[in-house]
């Protein structure tokens, strides 16, 4: 905040931080991202320098809608990436985060759901992949998979999240048929999945824009993106690595 006003890192301002209120100089140079600096010693709350894939996301939303602070019942506090009139809240996450800050997010945002940047690393896009090709359509779905996490690093820290994870893998020009969508896509993992598999699905990247914007539901490639019930049946030995078709399929399942 400078002057009562939400402003960005700019020359010549004086700033306060939302969240611990402290006076904040504008560090601008030629490098890196102007940003707002902290005064040695006054951290108060995790900071993480942005990177121009967070900025991005968050300008592809409203000012005001972006860093809104949360105060926690325990008093300890956040500034959500991006929260909508609607009350969701979007965290672009790019730097590894540990499973007690993510789980601490999840608690006091409540209705959220994460922007992962599946490009962190050279080879998390490999392996997710991987993941893929190893993986299995749900039986009587037209883009739903289930995939192996075990090959995929990404996956497996992100498995146990409460909350919609949404990958970012930008175009994945290496991707094959059946992984071609003719448009850039977010890779959507549903929450609560655990036993070393995720649930996948493709949802087109301008389609999770229209709909956390308008209020609208998520919309997958092939329909909504509504949790599944599944419900495992005894397991059956798997044939072969390559298991895309749903008729080839390690275990049975039952959606409703």
């Amino acid at each position: 905040m400078s002057n009562g006003e939400r402003r960005e890192a700019e020359r010549g301002l004086i700033g306060q931080c939302p969240i611990c209120e402290v006076p904040l100089k504008p560090k601008c140079g030629r490098i890196r991202v102007p940003y707002w600096s902290h005064p040695p010693g006054h951290f108060e709350h995790r900071w993480e320098p942005e990177t121009e894939w967070h900025r991005n996301w968050k300008n592809a939303f409203p000012k005001e809608w972006q860093e809104v602070g949360h105060r926690a019942e325990n008093g300890e506090r956040h500034l959500a990436d991006v929260k909508t009139a609607h009350g969701q809240v979007l965290e672009f996450q790019h730097s590894n985060i540990s499973d007690d800050e993510r789980s601490s997010r999840e608690a006091i945002y409540g209705q959220m759901c994460w922007v992962v940047d599946g490009m962190r690393s050279k080879n998390d896009r490999k392996k997710f992949v991987t993941a893929l090709h190893l993986g299995r359509l749900v039986p009587g779905s037209f883009r739903t998979y289930i995939v192996p996490t075990g090959s995929s690093e990404l996956l497996r820290k992100w498995e146990n999240s409460q909350k919609l994870v949404m990958f970012d893998f930008g175009e994945l020009e290496e991707f094959s048929d059946p992984f071609r969508f003719g448009a850039p896509v977010l890779w959507g993992a549903l929450p609560g999945w655990k036993n070393g598999e995720a649930v996948l699905r493709p949802i087109y990247r301008t389609g999770f824009l229209d709909s956390m914007t308008k209020n609208e539901p998520l919309v997958g490639i092939e329909g909504a993106l509504e949790p599944l019930r599944v419900e495992a049946q005894p397991r059956l030995a798997p044939r072969g690595h390559r298991r895309l078709d749903s008729n080839v399929h390690s275990r049975r399942y039952r959606i409703r």
